[in-house]
């Protein structure tokens, strides 16, 4: 019987522990060099902290490159989001290209799920569970469509997916005027992204640890 009473003891304190580290913060930083073809042109960072089903997200990114030996172009993007169960509940981001500043902000809509999106002087109440471009987590990379986080646009997507002998995975991400390339390591560790820029050349993330 004393045999028997402490092993269940035992089985009781390793499902305790096991639910504490369950609840612990969990935060991972992913940093990125940004490319165009073989120019670095600038840099990229993502904070993703969990904690039980909450996500919170920080991102900050800075571009600053020359076109044609002439333009010179000028990009920083700010972005904070929290994710509940799997969906955006809110979403604040400011940006700024060649001096002119930009701002998004997406609340939980006073009608349930879904978002109430503010962008400049456009309103958009969006339903259900809204999700964006989690480049960080391809689990979350499900939908027909996908929250910009830049343009506060809810845009038109077809995702697809190929998994390798290895395990490695590949994500496809088509929309308007959209093709962006994502691999991922066997392990599922994002590590980089390709898609092709209008003004030319192939756009390249490359993630440095």
């Amino acid at each position: 019987m004393r045999q028997y009473l402490l092993a269940i003891g035992l089985w009781l304190l390793a499902v305790s522990g096991v639910s504490a580290n369950s609840l612990e913060p969990i935060e991972k930083n992913y940093n990125f060099t940004i490319f165009i073809d073989q120019r670095e042109v600038g840099q990229h960072q993502f904070s993703v902290a969990r904690e039980g089903e909450t996500i919170r997200v920080a991102s900050t990114m800075a571009l600053n490159f020359t076109v044609l030996l002439v333009k010179k172009v000028s990009y920083q993007h700010r972005a904070n989001e929290i994710w509940q169960n799997g969906c955006i509940t809110q979403l604040i981001s400011k940006t700024t290209r060649q001096g002119k500043t930009s701002a998004v902000d997406a609340r939980g809509s006073a009608i349930g799920s879904g978002l109430l999106v503010v962008r400049g002087d456009e309103t958009e109440d969006l339903s259900g569970c809204v999700r964006g471009f989690a480049y960080w987590d391809p689990a979350l990379l499900e939908g027909e469509f996908l929250l910009n986080a830049d343009s506060g646009k809810y845009v038109p997507v077809e995702i697809n997916t190929t998994v390798a002998e290895d395990s490695s995975k590949s994500i496809v991400i088509k929309g308007p005027k959209l093709h962006i390339d994502l691999q991922y390591s066997p392990e599922g560790e994002w590590l980089s992204l390709e898609s092709e820029l209008k003004i030319g050349g192939t756009l390249r993330y490359q993630r440095t640890f």
